[in-house]
C-alpha cells in the first residue's frame, strides 16, 4: 500500500490505476449544481488555476518561466453523460480536444468534436464503435478558471448511440463545463429533448476522462468512467481505484475449503487529495451446490448492500454488515438458509485484490460462532453476471491472494 502505511504492492497498483478505471455510481445527485461546487471547492489545490498575483519570474535566478495557469487539454477524452430519465446510463462519445492557451495562460479556446459511440440498450461497454456524424463546435471559450459553456443547438444523435431505449435523439442542448485538472472535465447539461419525447434536461451530468489514443478501439475503452462531478479522481491519486466488480469468496471453520461466494460491486470516491476514500459495496451472492466451489454460479437472492465504507490511506477498512439472510441456494456447505451476524474487518492487497477477516455468529440453521473465517477478493473483468467468465481458481484468505497482475 501507498504512502506512510500501505504495503509496497499498491505502490505499483496505483501507477498504472491513475484515471484509467472510475467509480459505478449506486445514488443518484439531487443537486448536481451544488454538488458540482463543492467538488470544485474540494478539489481547488489539484486544479491548475491562473493566478493574477503570479508573474512567472524566479525572483532567486531571474528566471521567467511563463505564467501557472491554465492547462493545455488538447486531447482525446471519453465523454459520458447521463439524464435524469436513467441516471446511471450513460450516452457516450469520443471527444476531441484542440486548445490553445492565452500566452498569459489567463484564457483559452477550443475546438470540441464529439464521436457518438453505438451502446446496446442497458449497456455501458458494448459495442461502443464509431456511429454517426460528430458534433463539432469550435472557438470555445475557457476562462482563468476552466469555465466553458458549449451551446451545442439542436443536435441529433441515433439511436445506436441511444443506450436508454434505441430510439434516435434530438435535442436541444447547453454544456456548463470546468477543466477539473489536465486529465478530465465535468459539468452539467441542460435543454430539452423534443424527439422521441419531450423531456427536460435539467439536472443531467456528464465527466470526461483522457485516453491513451483516438478512441477508435472499443477494447482500449475504459470499462469504469466518470459521468458526474463526485466521480471525477485526483490528478494524482496515491490510491488505487477500486471501482469495478468483484469475485468474494469467504470460508468458516465449519468447511474452511468450500466457500461461500458472492459478486461484490464497488462503487468508490476518492477523498480530496487522492489518499483514502469511501466505498457503497453490493454483494450479490451465487448460487452453489452443496460441496460445489464451481456451479452454478448464477446470481440468487437479494444483493447486500452497504454505503460510505471508508478505506483509510493504509487501505483497511471495516464492514459492519448487521444480521444478514442468505438463502440456501448459495449456501454450499449445507445447503440451508443462513441467518448470521458479520462484520468484516478487510485490507486492500493492490488494485485487483482485497482479504481479511471475518467475525460474528451464524443463529441459523444453528449457532455458531465465525472467529476464524476469511475471505478474499479479485477483481472481475465483467459485470460477474456469466458463470463461465468466473475463475475457477480464486483466494478466500490472505495467502492465496496472487500478485498485481498474476
Amino acid at each position: 500500500m501507498i504512502d506512510m502505511a500501505l504495503p509496497s504492492s499498491i505502490k505499483a497498483a496505483t501507477a498504472l490505476s491513475g484515471l484509467g478505471v472510475i467509480a459505478f455510481a449506486l445514488t443518484g445527485c439531487p443537486d448536481p449544481e451544488a454538488r458540482f461546487n463543492e467538488f470544485l471547492d474540494a478539489t481547488e489545490d489539484d486544479r491548475p488555476m491562473a493566478d493574477d498575483g503570479d508573474t512567472g519570474e524566479d525572483t532567486e535566478t531571474g528566471d521567467t518561466g511563463g505564467p501557472e495557469g491554465l492547462p493545455d487539454m488538447t486531447g482525446t477524452y471519453l465523454f459520458a453523460l447521463v439524464t435524469t430519465l436513467d441516471p446511471e446510463t450513460p450516452l457516450q462519445f469520443v471527444t476531441t480536444v484542440d486548445m490553445t492557451v492565452a500566452e498569459d495562460g489567463l484564457s483559452g479556446e477550443a475546438d470540441f468534436t464529439f464521436q457518438p459511440l453505438s451502446l446496446d440498450v442497458g449497456s455501458k461497454t458494448a459495442p461502443r464503435e464509431f456511429v454517426g456524424d460528430p458534433l463539432v463546435y469550435a472557438g470555445i471559450p475557457i476562462d482563468a478558471n476552466g469555465g466553458y459553456t458549449i451551446d451545442m443547438g439542436t443536435v441529433q444523435v441515433t439511436g445506436a448511440a441511444n443506450p436508454i431505449t434505441g430510439s434516435d435523439i434530438e435535442a436541444t442542448l447547453q454544456v456548463l463545463g470546468e477543466i477539473v485538472h489536465a486529465s478530465a472535465f465535468c459539468g452539467d447539461l441542460s435543454g430539452e429533448v423534443t424527439s422521441p419525447l419531450q423531456y427536460d434536461l435539467a439536472g443531467s451530468t456528464f465527466g470526461a476522462i483522457r485516453l491513451g489514443d483516438d478512441g477508435s478501439d472499443p477494447s482500449a475503452l475504459p470499462i469504469e468512467f466518470p459521468y458526474r462531478c463526485d466521480m471525477v479522481p485526483p490528478a494524482d491519486p496515491t490510491f488505487p481505484d477500486l471501482n469495478g466488480t468483484f469475485l468474494y469468496a469467504m470460508v468458516t471453520t465449519l468447511d474452511p475449503e468450500t466457500p461461500l461466494q458472492f459478486v461484490a460491486t464497488v462503487d468508490f470516491t476518492y477523498n480530496a487529495d487522492g489518499t483514502a476514500g469511501t466505498a457503497n459495496i453490493c454483494f450479490q451472492p451465487l448460487s452453489l451446490d452443496v460441496g460445489s466451489t464451481t456451479a452454478p454460479r448464477e446470481f440468487v437472492g437479494d444483493p447486500l448492500c452497504y454505503e460510505d465504507i471508508e478505506l483509510s490511506a493504509d487501505g483497511t477498512y471495516d464492514i459492519d454488515m448487521g444480521t444478514v439472510m442468505v438463502t440456501g441456494a448459495a449456501n454450499p456447505i449445507t445447503g440451508s438458509d443462513i441467518e448470521a451476524t458479520l462484520q468484516v474487518a478487510g485490507e486492500i492487497v493492490h488494485a485487483d485484490a482485497a482479504c481479511g477477516d471475518m467475525t460474528g455468529e451464524v443463529t441459523s440453521p444453528l449457532q455458531y460462532d465465525l472467529a476464524g473465517s476469511t475471505f478474499g477478493a479479485i477483481r472481475l473483468s465483467d459485470d460477474g453476471s456469466d458463470p463461465a467468465t468466473l475463475p475457477i481458481e480464486f483466494p478466500y484468505r490472505c495467502d492465496m491472494v496472487p500478485p498485481e497482475g498474476g
